[in-house]
C-alpha cells in the first residue's frame, strides 16, 4: 500500500502580518477572495507609500555627501536628482499593486511627491535624518544589501520575502521598510513580529543567529535597530498556528482596531457575519 505524504501548506511572512491587522484578511484571502485593486479613497496615500518604499530602496545614492557648507548645495541637488530618477518607472516595478489606477492620476500624485521631497531635502530636516549616521545606513554603505530576498522553510511550514538582507561576513540582517506612522520610541508590536518571523527563515538558510534586525520608517527617516528576542519568535509562531486554521477554513473574529472603512472586504465581512449568526441563532 503506498502512502501519499502529507502536503503542508506554506504560510507567508505577510500573512502573519496581514491577520495582525485583522485575522478575517487572512480568511477572505485564503477563500480566493483577493483584494482587487486599491480601496476607494485610497489611491493617493497607497500611490505614496509605494513611491515611499522604492525610495528606501535607493538612499545608499542620496546619503553620500559630508555634511559640510561646500558641499551642502551639491548633495541636496544630487538627492532631488535620485528622487525624480526613482520616481520615473514605478508603474513597472509596481504594476500589481497599481491596476486600476488612472495614468493621468498617478502622475499627478507622482508630480505632488517629487515637490514634497524636494521641499523636504531643501528644508534639510528629512535629508539631515538620512545623512546622519546610523547604524542601519552606516551597514548599507559597507556591505551593500539584497533587495526582497526570498527564503522558504518546509520545517516552519513559511516562506518569506525581507526588503532587505544585509550580510556582514559576521552577521546575517534582516530590514524591513514601513511607510506608515512611526512610533515615539522602538518599533511597532507587528514589525517586531515580522522580523522575528524573517530571522527565523535566516537562521535555517544561513545557519547562524539572526541577534537584531532593522525597521526603516522612511516617511519620516527614521532608522530604528531591534533585537530579536524571545518572545517575539513566540508570538510570530503562535499567529503561524492560528493562521493556518483559518486557512484551513476557520473564521476569525475581527481584529481589534481593524480599519474596516478602508476594508474592500466590508460588504463581504458583514455578509458571512450575518450568515453564521442566522447558522447559529445568535
Amino acid at each position: 500500500m503506498e502512502y501519499k505524504q502529507e502536503h503542508k501548506p506554506i504560510i507567508k511572512v505577510s500573512d502573519l502580518t496581514r491577520y495582525m491587522i485583522c485575522p478575517r484578511l487572512v480568511y477572505f484571502s485564503a477563500r480566493g477572495h483577493e483584494q482587487g485593486g486599491i480601496a476607494k479613497g485610497k489611491e493617493k496615500s497607497v500611490i505614496e507609500s509605494i513611491l515611499l518604499k522604492e525610495l528606501a530602496f535607493n538612499l545608499h545614492k542620496i546619503c553620500g555627501g559630508e555634511d559640510e557648507e561646500g558641499k551642502r548645495e551639491e548633495t541636496e541637488a544630487d538627492a532631488k536628482r535620485v528622487i525624480e530618477d526613482k520616481v520615473d518607472g514605478v508603474e513597472w516595478i509596481y504594476k500589481e499593486e497599481l491596476k486600476g489606477v488612472k495614468k493621468d492620476f498617478f502622475e499627478e500624485v507622482k508630480k505632488d511627491f517629487i515637490r514634497s521631497q524636494s521641499m523636504n531635502v531643501e528644508n534639510d530636516e528629512w535629508l539631515g535624518k538620512v545623512r546622519k549616521v546610523n547604524g542601519m545606513l552606516e551597514l548599507e554603505k559597507a556591505h551593500g544589501y539584497e533587495r526582497e530576498h526570498t527564503m522558504l522553510s518546509e520545517k516552519l511550514s513559511m516562506s518569506g520575502s525581507v526588503d532587505k538582507l544585509i550580510r556582514t561576513g559576521e552577521e546575517v540582517i534582516p530590514c524591513v521598510i514601513k511607510t506608515g506612522k512611526c512610533p515615539e520610541y522602538g518599533v511597532w508590536r507587528s514589525d517586531r513580529v515580522q522580523l522575528a518571523a524573517y530571522a527565523m527563515l535566516i537562521e535555517e538558510e544561513f545557519e547562524t543567529t539572526v541577534k537584531r534586525g532593522f525597521v526603516e520608517y522612511i516617511r519620516t527617516a527614521e532608522f530604528r535597530e531591534s533585537q530579536i528576542r524571545r518572545k517575539d519568535k513566540a508570538l510570530a509562531l503562535q499567529i503561524l498556528k492560528r493562521v493556518k486554521r483559518i486557512k484551513g477554513g476557520v473564521f476569525p473574529e475581527k481584529g481589534e482596531n481593524a480599519p474596516c472603512d478602508n476594508c474592500v472586504f466590508e460588504e463581504m465581512c458583514d455578509t458571512k457575519k450575518t450568515l453564521l449568526s442566522k447558522l447559529f441563532g445568535k
